[in-house]
């Protein structure tokens, strides 16, 4: 029974019915099963799943899907969404016959997303929704395209929860309505399915796919989880955190810590502690009945407490904990369609924290000892592990139901007397509605203030954003809105640091650069909920004498200066202080000279935008014309970063091409470009690439020697170059640009930051920092600092790190190393220049508050 869900309003969709139009008619139950039609998967693949050699697209799985459905009133089959690349994204919901009666399937819905966010109920109501209600569970398939296993798991798994007539399987599509995703990444299920059938039987068989298998984050989409930037991230979104809100949730992974078979719960310390004890039991649960169903099926090799901890957000299976579910990661081994033995002489004898790999410990009891391996097998330890959590899901139905209006209402209790406000009058405020618009996609209250209000001596303005604390989902507004402070843990007292499993802080206001006040009182104002949030009212303080003048403080100027530069018309920045109509604006503001359409155009972006465009009058005494660059965004292959580069470039309007290493070899740079973006890479990984035969020869060496000299001769000849965190390593090896790295050389046990938020000073009269102000916040992860050479030439320093008071949010190891040195440094190199930030300013599409660097700094490669 197909029915299609996607482009649902997330506000009004809770109120809509759950299923659309059909379009395909499905035969009822009865027949099916009498008849025997519900098909095998090898009937449909032409192999049974999981086989040695064989890997099916993610089309050849959806069209098995659709059989599945065509042929039984247990699955009901949904689109939730288009991906990145077009392809429709299905989901399956696999219950009894009754259950899914659309009635019946609503109600249960209706039921699971009350008890979440049921901070306004009754007990007594409470606990008569969870009595007759139905457990929602959750499990995804193949996130990360190479690891395989998941998404050929996918069809043999719903084929046996469909058909097996077990007392078990009974229970589980009585009691839990489960919500099935056969490929979390479809785009890249098919791409890396394909490139093994093409490899097949070639050198290049187990070479793995060389690049990005998701268009814009490749294997890094698993970060994207209170973000929602990608497509396929925003569809499973609207599932996990609005439409359904399930109780427990699979997340299938398939890199396991070798040479165990499988890991699984209990997770590692340290425990976020915004996250609800209930989640925590829970998630401890699981772990120990997919570990004990693992052992009674004599599957051995399973291993928990290594390597995954609960602290970081944003992951799939981690930013369910903030919204009170359960939420299970386990990571099988061999993710390959090719058999392979493994003797056991070649595994390390000890796991990272000491634990033997060969004797049996409390977290590893049973030790794979080694041999033959095949993908079967780690298709199905997935299913065990899935079949376990289901079983939970069955045996304590009314409990989990239950839990989940506890956890709602602790977090309106203990959030009592907590709002943040986000201010309407801040400079940037259409990025603050951004943020805004990202706690909607995690599902957080949010008010606008329908008039000004007074707290204290502070007025604020109305259109100004509220978030109370006290509701459902406390922990996730916590966990966005405050500083995360890691603990500084040591293998052994006075020993070394034990290292973080995943980046340690992350607040989503100091990443996106808005100002978020936190008051300790709760605030009475007239407001209105809101859905999605609009972008403010967009003005245009009329028909300027010189020019329109676009606030270079505010992110979205840059967007309309690219769409102006498109449509013809002459930008300038000033190089000082502008007057306009309504007051003064800083150095770098965008002039945009008057034409026969100038005005029109400017309107209407002002609208689609929501900035305030400004008149000027009088033609400022110092402007720089402004030219759209000639972008040219390094891809040296399958780098994560490239891609979430790409992503601002597209989402900002900027021109680019992709400059491959063939074309850097080729040289003549400057005649394409006027400036170049390296992407976060290490010189050597640059200038070497893919070892000559680990790949066919497209994807093999790097820039070379020589592209290294042309990248050289392009700056010289006056290009722009800009390097983003590590790409520094280039220049000041390479270049000959008068400027150090100090933490080059310097030891983890003295340096470490593993993903922080940093304090950064910031010198705005410098032309990469215009529109600062004095301090910004920067995301960090280990990347270099700079010392200028005494007595340099050409050298301008744009920021600098505080010799104090650097660590913001997350953890720092090693303040003396960079505190006072240069984090944005911009150096001549014969005609041309050189931008290196220190850090990524545009990391993962969530630094807003930074991306001005980078947006000023490939100006500077159009402008005069």
């Amino acid at each position: 029974m197909n029915r299609r869900l996607s482009g649902i309003a997330l506000p009004t969709a809770i109120a809509v019915a759950l299923l659309g139009t059909p379009v395909l008619t499905s035969a009822t139950a009865d027949a099916a099963n009498a008849a025997g039609r519900v098909p095998k998967p090898q009937s449909v693949l032409g192999w049974v799943p999981c086989a040695d050699y064989k890997l099916a697209t993610y089309e050849q799985i959806a069209d098995y899907y659709r059989k599945l459905d065509q042929a039984s009133d247990r699955m009901k089959l949904v689109e939730i969404g288009k991906t990145s690349e077009g392809r429709p994204q299905l989901m399956a919901i696999v219950s009894s016959e009754e259950n899914l009666k659309d009635s019946n399937l609503n109600r249960y819905r209706e039921t699971s997303v009350r008890l979440s966010q049921g901070d306004g109920l009754s007990e007594s109501v409470a606990r008569g929704l969870a009595e007759s209600g139905k457990a929602v569970a959750w499990v995804d398939f193949g996130i990360h395209s190479t690891e395989v296993a998941g998404h050929q798991t996918a069809p043999q798994f719903a084929y046996d929860l469909l058909t097996s007539e077990t007392p078990e399987a009974r229970a589980i599509r009585d009691n839990v309505i489960t919500l099935l995703v056969p490929n979390t990444n479809p785009d890249g299920g098919t791409k890396v399915a394909e490139w093994y059938r093409q490899n097949l039987g070639g050198p290049y068989q187990d070479a793995g796919y060389p690049e990005l298998y998701q268009k814009y984050a490749g294997h890094d989409n698993n970060r994207d989880w209170y973000m929602f930037n990608l497509q396929e991230t925003q569809n499973v979104g609207r599932q996990l955190f609005h439409e359904w809100l399930p109780q427990v949730m699979h997340n299938v992974h398939q890199t396991a810590v070798f040479p165990a078979r499988i890991s699984i719960p209990p997770f590692e310390d340290p425990l976020n502690p915004n996250i609800h004890p209930q989640v925590v039991r829970g998630v401890n649960i699981v772990g120990d009945a997919m570990g004990q169903r693992l052992e009674r099926e004599d599957k051995v090799g399973a291993l928990a407490r290594q390597s995954y901890d609960i602290w970081w957000n944003g992951g799939a299976r981690t930013a369910p904990y903030y919204h009170n579910q359960i939420g299970i990661l386990t990571e099988t081994a061999h993710a390959s369609a090719t058999p392979r033995t493994y003797d056991p002489k070649d595994f390390p004898a000890t796991f990272a924290d000491g634990t033997s790999t060969s004797q049996p410990s409390v977290f590893y009891p049973s030790p794979w000892e080694g041999g033959e391996w095949h993908l079967s097998q780690s298709c199905d330890y997935i299913k065990t592990a899935s079949w376990a959590m289901l079983r939970l899901a069955s045996d304590d139905r009314e409990g989990w139901l239950y839990g989940a209006y506890q956890m709602a209402k602790d977090g309106a209790k203990n959030g009592a007397g907590t709002t943040y406000v986000i201010p309407a009058d801040q400079a940037d405020f259409p990025t603050a509605t951004k943020l805004v618009d990202k706690l909607r996609w995690n599902n957080i209250r949010v008010e606008q203030a329908l008039s000004s209000f007074k707290v204290g001596k502070r007025t604020y303005p109305a259109g100004s954003y509220l978030v109370r604390e006290a509701q459902p989902y406390r922990a996730a507004v916590l966990d966005l809105l405050n500083p995360q402070v890691y603990p500084d843990r040591r293998l052994y007292p006075g020993g070394p640091l034990e290292p973080p499993y995943d980046i340690t802080g992350y607040t989503l206001s100091f990443q996106m650069g808005v100002a978020v006040d936190k008051l300790d009182k709760t605030v009475r104002v007239s407001a209105t909920e809101v859905g999605w949030p609009k972008v403010p009212t967009g003005t245009v303080a009329g028909a300027p004498k010189h020019a329109y003048a676009l606030d270079p403080r505010v992110n979205d100027s840059s967007t309309a200066v690219n769409a102006l530069l498109a449509a013809g018309e002459k930008v300038s920045r000033s190089t000082g202080e502008v007057t306009t109509r309504t007051g003064k604006l800083p150095a770098g503001t965008f002039l945009v000279k008057t034409g026969p359409e100038t005005g029109d155009r400017v309107t209407a972006l002002a609208t689609e935008l929501g900035l305030s465009i400004a008149a000027v009058d009088a033609k400022p005494a110092q402007a720089k014309a402004l030219a759209a660059p000639r972008i040219g965004l390094y891809d040296g292959f399958n780098n994560y970063d490239e891609g979430w580069t790409r992503l601002i470039l597209d989402q900002f309007r900027f021109p680019y091409q992709k400059l491959t290493n063939a074309a850097v070899r080729t040289g003549n740079l400057r005649a394409a470009y006027d400036t170049i973006v390296l992407p976060d890479a290490t010189y050597n990984s640059m200038r070497n690439g893919r070892a000559a035969g680990s790949l066919p020869d497209a994807y093999t060496g790097g820039m070379t020697d020589a592209g290294v000299a042309n990248l050289k001769a392009f700056v010289e000849a006056g290009g722009t170059v800009v390097t983003l965190n590590r790409a520094a390593q280039l220049p000041i090896q390479a270049f000959g640009v008068p400027v150090k790295d100090v933490t080059a050389g310097v030891e983890e046990t003295e340096f470490n930051i593993p993903g922080s938020v940093l304090n950064l000073n910031v010198d705005a009269s410098d032309p990469v920092a215009a529109g600062f102000g004095s301090t910004a916040s920067a995301f960090v992860a280990d990347g270099p600092a700079f010392e200028v050479n005494p007595g340099a030439k050409g050298v301008s320093v744009a920021a600098t790190w505080p010799t104090d008071n650097l660590l913001k949010s997350g953890f720092l190891l090693g303040e003396d190393v960079i505190g006072g040195k240069s984090a944005v440094v911009t150096a001549k190199v014969g005609d041309g220049q050189v931008v290196m930030i220190g850090f990524k300013p545009q990391h993962r599409a969530q630094s807003h508050g930074t991306y001005r660097l980078l947006f000023n700094a490939m100006y500077l490669g159009g402008q005069g």
